[in-house]
């Protein structure tokens, strides 16, 4: 485990026994030296490791003056151990906010577009209209770092960090007298990307006169003459809106 997420989680611990505490005296105003001694000496010891671990979050942390007991007795003025609990609850406070901005800030990253295309430049129409016009963030795996993966790595890993998929499917190959064909890492993103995100969650866009196999024939697209993906961007626009909502 993270230490960071070990030291919150002791940090909630230490805080219900601290809120637990049996209260007596006038007005049940002290806690006994038997409850509250150790829990003191662990805040201290946790609070000086968070210190250490976590500096640009916790450095300013105040520092909550231990209580001294009541002389000539084993008990606490509750209200001098009040600042501990104080401190402990503003250390889970700046946590859960941590969480929170990290947590917007994943969700934002996860909503991002993956454009898939062969070597047919439309797809640069695409990003700009999505970027500019619409402003989604989107991906495209050769503007990606390799980091020293394989091809299969780099997409599997790269289109985690997306929500759906646009595919700009263009004749780029051609057999001898045969039909027009995509890019084979073309035909295998669109099965990848149906199996990652979802059916409804790819939004294809079919160049006219690209052979289409019989295996996806009946999947939905988008159609558009060479050299005019931008035909489509009012469809798009439609299938966005219906996946983001």
């Amino acid at each position: 485990m993270n230490k960071s997420i070990s030291l919150f989680a002791k940090f909630a611990g230490l805080h219900r026994n601290f809120t637990h505490l049996e209260r007596g005296g006038v007005g049940r105003g002290t806690v006994s030296g038997n409850q509250v001694s150790h829990l003191l000496q662990q805040y201290e010891k946790l609070r000086d490791e968070l210190v250490q671990l976590e500096p640009d979050l916790f450095s300013d942390l105040p520092i909550a003056k231990s209580p001294i007991p009541y002389s000539g007795s084993n008990n606490y003025g509750y209200v001098e151990v009040l600042p501990i609990i104080q401190s402990i609850e503003y250390i889970l406070e700046v946590r859960s906010n941590l969480r929170h901005s990290e947590d917007v800030e994943e969700k934002k990253e996860n909503r991002r577009i993956f454009i898939s295309h062969g070597s047919s430049k439309e797809w640069h129409k695409v990003q700009n209209y999505l970027e500019k016009d619409l402003g989604y963030e989107t991906l495209e795996l050769a503007q990606e770092a390799n980091l020293g993966r394989t091809v299969l790595q780099k997409l599997n890993e790269e289109s985690d960090k997306c929500f759906c998929a646009v595919i700009v499917m263009t004749g780029d190959d051609q057999i001898i007298d045969g039909p027009k064909r995509a890019r084979e890492n073309v035909m295998h993103e669109i099965g990848f990307f149906q199996g990652k995100y979802g059916l409804k969650n790819v939004c294809l866009l079919h160049e006219e006169e690209t052979s289409i196999p019989s295996n996806i024939g009946g999947l939905v697209y988008s159609p558009f003459q060479k050299d005019y993906v931008e035909s489509t961007f009012g469809l798009l626009l439609r299938e966005l809106k219906a996946i983001y909502s």
